[in-house]
């Protein structure tokens, strides 16, 4: 018996000779976690993903300015369409000095809505006229962009972008600032480039319908891709 134990216990010794023991490296962090994984390399130059982060108190919605950081934090699993706010603690190894991010716990969790958003959409109704009509001669779509909560349309000459920060289950909470390219344009050519987005929507298969606070329906959207 006492063989058997003094055996393990070289073995053991052994095992954390080999392995190194870790000790903790740096303060503990805390950041949400964007609720896409994002391209390691903003130029586009690499195909490798990483966490998007934020480390401020409230999640800062702007895609651009998210930080960078690996996918591998052990203990952590990445959750789609969710905002998590986590706290990580970062050890380094004794004997090989490799820093490894580990989680200690969850502190928030948000459902982020923008995937209901996504794809190209063509505008079939607003305010009770279908389109295309003399409002809208030529018709009028819009893109939700995967992943970067940004819409494209067009008011019939200049494109116009629109930064879409947070999206609840039935409405778009926040905007960021339109943008529109400097054409110069009769003012005849202007239309409404989002007929209906700053209103309630509701997600039915291919359709997303937009009505107001009394329940009148103000566009209708029909997803094409």
């Amino acid at each position: 018996m006492k063989e058997n134990a003094y055996l393990l216990l070289i073995i053991f010794v052994l095992t954390v000779s080999c392995q190194g023991l870790e000790e903790p490296f740096g303060e503990l962090e805390t950041f949400w976690v964007y609720s896409y994984p994002i391209p390691c390399d903003p130029t586009g130059t690499t195909q490798t993903t990483c966490l998007g982060i934020s480390r401020s108190d409230e999640f800062d919605f702007n895609w651009s300015v998210l930080e960078r950081i690996p996918l591998e934090i052990e203990g952590f699993t990445f959750k789609p369409f969710y905002f998590q706010k986590i706290q990580v603690q970062r050890f380094k190894n004794i004997n090989s000095k490799k820093i490894t991010t580990k989680l200690v716990r969850i502190l928030e969790e948000e459902r982020d809505y923008y995937d209901l958003l996504e794809g190209n959409w063509k505008v079939k109704r607003y305010l009770g006229e279908d389109l295309p009509n003399q409002s809208f001669p030529n018709g009028q779509q819009v893109n939700f962009l995967l992943g970067i909560r940004m819409a494209l349309s067009s008011d019939g000459c200049n494109s116009i972008s629109l930064p879409i920060k947070k999206v609840g289950p039935n409405r778009i909470i926040s905007f960021g600032n339109a943008m529109s390219t400097a054409k110069a344009c009769p003012p005849s050519w202007w239309i409404k480039p989002y007929p209906g987005i700053q209103e309630i929507f509701k997600r039915e298969g291919n359709l997303l319908i937009f009505h107001n606070d009394l329940g009148g329906e103000v566009a209708v959207w029909e997803k094409i891709n």
